[in-house]
């Protein structure tokens, strides 16, 4: 059986909601539909997944990834993506708010992120609340399956679930979907793909590019695709700054780990999964004050089983904007201005921070 393929109806979420998400891709014959998928492996292999059933119905398909620090509500993304003038906007594993994307321009969004709302409008496809949840890419492929020619695309599905869940998720056929497209490829692809991302000169796009021109696991992990080399170099990258910055010293209270570095590198995610295997009774943050000018980018882990976003939610803060909190019950954090990250730190036990601790500094990694 094909990954995922179990013909239930209420999984990887309904049917109707199936039904109506292949009505709004079936209508785009002929017209020009922008995707704009999350930037890590499971939203480019959705974005693959969408443009080859979306070109399949014979539409006419352009792809945006967000840049460095942008997600689908970022007004600079939205000014871009409306400049494009589509007729229609598919939005893919970027989560949801409530805000509305594109006015007036038909909008389908796919995702699996715990979500209370989303725009106006936008026909939603959404695994959250059906277990065990799917990724985005898994679920885009159970959605495009009937469009397409699904077994050359398992893969894809495949890479996106692992990079996301991991190789030992619950989803139904993974283990023989994993056989098929070889597993050490998929390892090894998952980490060059995702590197790409984390890497400080953001080569999301180089890397939307090789899956593009891939047709299997194996064509990427062996270089038997342009601008895989690229990619190689973003891993060397990221792995000396992980390295650099998880030597940072903790500051311990209560229940609460932080490590504060810079790096213009996307690596305060992979530093805090690290730090929770030193300190399993802990709530790791890490916090990056060199990813993006002026602000604070931090992630938040636990070994133990601690849902975050509800953690963070308790701590009775003041508005901070739109960007904390969101993500998974056992993987989120924010990007908040550096004023605001001082507050939150006195908020979960750790007053006393300054200024200048949380100032941007050092060069571009490499």
């Amino acid at each position: 059986m094909l990954l995922g393929h179990t013909k239930d109806p209420a999984w990887p979420t309904s049917e109707k909601a199936l039904a109506e998400a292949r009505r709004f891709i079936q209508a785009q014959r002929g017209k020009r539909v922008l995707v704009a998928p999350h930037s890590d492996v499971d939203g480019l292999a959705s974005g693959v997944l969408m443009v080859r059933a979306l070109e399949a119905v014979g539409a006419r398909v352009a792809v945006r990834v967000p840049g460095k620090g942008e997600h689908a509500h970022s007004p600079g993304f939205l000014e871009r993506l409306g400049a494009t003038k589509p007729d229609a906007l598919v939005v893919l594993d970027m989560g949801s708010r409530p805000a509305p994307l594109l006015p007036s321009v038909p909008t389908l969004i796919v995702d699996h992120h715990a979500a209370e709302s989303f725009p106006p409008e936008a026909r939603v496809v959404t695994a959250y609340g059906h277990e065990p949840i799917a990724s985005s890419s898994l679920l885009t492929y159970v959605l495009v399956s009937p469009l397409v020619v699904p077994g050359p695309l398992e893969w894809l599905a495949v890479l996106g679930t692992v990079g996301d869940l991991g190789a030992d998720a619950p989803m139904p056929f993974l283990k023989d979907a994993l056989r098929r497209a070889n597993r050490k490829a998929v390892t090894e692809t998952v980490s060059l793909i995702n590197a790409a991302r984390r890497s400080a000169r953001f080569a999301a796009p180089r890397a939307l590019e090789v899956l593009l021109r891939g047709g299997t696991a194996k064509d990427i992990s062996e270089g038997r695709v342009p601008g895989v080399d690229e990619l190689h170099d973003c891993r060397v990258e990221v792995r000396r700054e992980v390295e650099r910055c998880a030597r940072t010293p903790p500051r311990v209270a209560s229940r609460v780990a932080l490590l504060l570095f810079s790096s213009e590198a996307q690596v305060h995610p992979l530093v805090a999964v690290r730090w929770t295997q030193r300190l399993p009774e802990h709530i790791v943050i890490a916090a990056n004050t060199g990813y993006l000018p002026g602000r604070v980018n931090f992630a938040m882990r636990s070994h133990a089983p601690i849902d975050l976003r509800a953690f963070i939610q308790g701590l009775g803060l003041p508005p901070m904007g739109e960007e904390l909190g969101h993500g998974h019950a056992r993987a989120t954090g924010g990007s908040v201005s550096q004023s605001d990250f001082l507050r939150f730190a006195e908020a979960v036990g750790l007053p006393g921070l300054r200024a200048q601790d949380v100032e941007r500094r050092g060069a571009f990694p490499g």
